[in-house]
């Protein structure tokens, strides 16, 4: 599996576990890992052997966080990684929109990789779980009219549409509705 795609699954997997809450319990038959799901009902989903050893235990308990964070460390090495780019001034444009415009089919691939904007597209256009990655991209062709992301960056009406959308998504994160 090539890393973009591993790296999506990986993406489509914690956005699966959301909100990823996991708590580490004991009882009288030892230790175990209780989930948040997103009802806020705790759910019993992994017991450790006796013989596990307190790293183990950590590593374990701590896994769903750790993804999280490292994901979002990735999506800031890459955000920082391309505003270090040298600008293309003087050099012929790599493509027909590269230097022209904004790359709208690269911010929308991400933003449906992001939990809150899955989250934005259930509650505000039906977006039906499992909220994924995937899902979250094809909804967004669906709501935008649209038969792939290039298009975004063809198409100034889909652009528009698309900058609507992400207007709406901002002013929901701010309101809660």
């Amino acid at each position: 599996m090539k890393d973009g795609a591993r790296l999506a699954r990986i993406r489509d997997l914690v956005a699966g576990i959301a909100p990823g809450e996991w708590t580490r319990v004991h009882d009288s038959e030892g230790c175990f890992i209780e989930a948040r799901t997103k009802t806020g009902m705790l759910l019993p989903i992994a017991r450790f052997d006796p013989g596990a050893s307190e790293d183990e235990i950590a590593f374990v308990c701590d896994a769903a966080g750790s993804v999280q964070f490292l994901l979002e460390l990735i999506d800031r090495a890459i955000a920082k990684t391309k505003a270090l780019q040298p600008d293309r001034q003087g050099q012929p444009p790599a493509g027909p929109v590269a230097d022209v415009r904004k790359n709208y089919a690269a911010e929308a691939t991400m933003k449906c990789s992001e939990w809150r904007f899955l989250e934005f597209l259930a509650a505000r256009h039906g977006l039906q779980e499992p909220l994924t990655t995937a899902r979250g991209i094809q909804k967004l062709r669906s709501l935008l009219g649209i038969n792939s992301r290039k298009e975004l960056n063809m198409d100034d009406q889909a652009a528009a549409r698309w900058k609507a959308m992400r207007g709406d998504f901002e002013n929901w994160k701010r309101t809660g509705n």
